[in-house]
């Protein structure tokens, strides 16, 4: 006769099917998400280390860092001297959010002209805690997925070589992943720790880089619409939660504009609306309608600013809004179907293109750049770019790039069936798929792997759950 007494292991299988309530999954976890988080550090910091000790400091600096760096050493010293007062406090400078600019202050108060590495060292324990919240976003989608996703955010030359740079993206990706992964599981299971953790991923991705304003309110207004359609039960709780996520953001917000009012006289929450119109927009569409050449537009928009103003602008938000007024007279002139193309354009390039060549030894390289490529249209600028480019070496760590990024996104696809395979899924897919199109709505026509970097936790977690469904088929339909 069978031993009627059932040990634990008879209920193993119904145990491990959801990794997250197995009696041993918070220790195997926990020595996961260890060795994520060390293997990533220790990737980026090998790295920055690399671009240091070959390539000093400018080894770790972008077209922007200047910028980053002069105005935060102008912001320490004000801070040393007494000066800094009230909203001040936030940063002296409209473009550059308060914890970017906090960050590097610290650097110049305690180690001065070794700042930049500092920054670069700080941004890999940051990005290396976005490696955890990857996985914590995929384990909110199928737990199944959850390691996969950490090795491969772990390994992403995207986020490894955009640590490596004095650059404010890797701090608002952290933010990013934060709140995809509290929204994710809020949505599994609502409860108040996820919502108030939504509400500082989104605030914390506010004060990091202002691009995220216009999807709070687009994110609440979809959290709203899920309660009201499908928990009817228990709208007034769960609303309350949204209520919280979109009143921490908003308040942070708040911050933002009550400092620019007080500094600038303006309520507007970026001085970069003008420029971004003015110098990327207007110049790409115009090129991808008739096959001007960007710079082209750009120095022929310039001379009309100085006609127009020659005595400049009176600050920065003065400065934007000429530039907006210039910009608004040349779309009136553009094609509906010019920005489309050039959205389009914009999209496929930023998803195709390869991080490794944004790495400072290779973009250091003597070349012709994609903007000042010819090409009577924008399919032969690609083309001209890609197989005629005046530098060997470029062109073959450029297209050996890009050959690696099409298997990934072939994996990625394979991820995606993945996980919409599963109905349960669904409602956070749509909101991973909204945050997509979002960031490729908000960049544009603008081409570069560095505005590719916020869809690298969506990313992540579908090369995770299709490197799954790969080896193990059932892990998807």
């Amino acid at each position: 006769m069978r031993n009627s007494k059932i040990s634990a292991y008879d209920y193993w299988p119904t145990i491990t099917t959801d990794v997250t309530q197995s009696i041993m999954a918070p220790q195997t976890t926990r020595h996961t998400l260890s060795l994520i988080f060390l293997s990533a550090l220790a990737i980026r910091w090998g790295y920055d280390f690399v671009l240091y000790l070959t390539m000093g400091e400018p080894g770790l600096r972008g077209v922007d860092s200047y910028y980053y760096l002069q105005h935060c050493r102008s912001f320490a010293e004000q801070v040393a001297a007494g000066s800094i007062h009230g909203w001040q406090w936030l940063g002296i400078e409209p473009v550059i959010m308060p914890i970017p600019t906090w960050i590097l202050a610290s650097g110049y108060f305690f180690l001065g002209p070794y700042t930049p590495l500092a920054y670069v060292l700080t941004q890999g324990i940051v990005d290396a805690g976005t490696c955890i919240l990857i996985f914590r976003l995929a384990q909110a989608i199928d737990p199944r997925f959850a390691k996969a996703a950490g090795v491969a955010a772990c390994i992403n030359p995207t986020q490894i070589v955009l640590a490596g740079f004095v650059y404010t993206d890797s701090l608002f990706v952290f933010f990013t992943a934060m709140f995809l992964a509290a929204a994710a599981r809020w949505l599994r299971g609502p409860s108040w720790p996820l919502a108030v953790a939504t509400g500082i991923g989104l605030a914390g991705a506010a004060w990091s880089r202002i691009v995220i304003a216009p999807w709070i309110p687009a994110l609440i207004i979809f959290l709203v619409i899920w309660v009201v359609l499908l928990h009817r039960e228990r709208v007034r709780g769960y609303l309350a939660q949204v209520a919280t996520m979109g009143a921490i953001a908003a308040v942070f917000l708040g911050a933002i504009s009550l400092r620019n009012e007080s500094q600038f006289g303006t309520w507007s929450l970026t001085s970069e609306t003008g420029y971004h119109l003015f110098g990327w927009i207007v110049p790409l569409v115009e090129q991808a309608q008739d096959g001007t050449p960007w710079a082209k537009t750009y120095d022929r928009m310039m001379e009309r600013r100085r006609q127009l103003y020659p005595q400049g602008g009176t600050g920065p938000f003065d400065e934007s809004e000429q530039f907006t007024r210039i910009a608004k007279e040349e779309i009136a002139k553009l094609r509906a179907e010019s920005f489309v193309k050039a959205w389009i354009f914009g999209a496929a390039i930023n998803l195709a293109s390869p991080a490794i060549i944004l790495s400072p030894p290779i973009l250091a390289l003597p070349k012709t750049g994609f903007y000042a490529t010819p090409g009577r249209s924008m399919l032969e600028k690609i083309w001209n770019f890609l197989f005629r480019s005046d530098n060997a070496l470029y062109a073959w760590t450029l297209n050996l790039g890009v050959l690696g990024v099409i298997a990934i996104r072939l994996i990625q696809l394979r991820g995606a069936w993945a996980v919409l395979a599963d109905k349960k899924n669904l409602v956070a897919a749509l909101m991973l798929a909204g945050w997509v199109a979002f960031i490729l709505l908000v960049n544009g026509p603008i081409a570069s792997p560095k505005y590719r970097l916020p869809i690298e936790p969506v990313l992540a977690v579908l090369t995770g759950a299709g490197w799954c469904a790969l080896r193990r088929p059932n892990a998807g339909a």
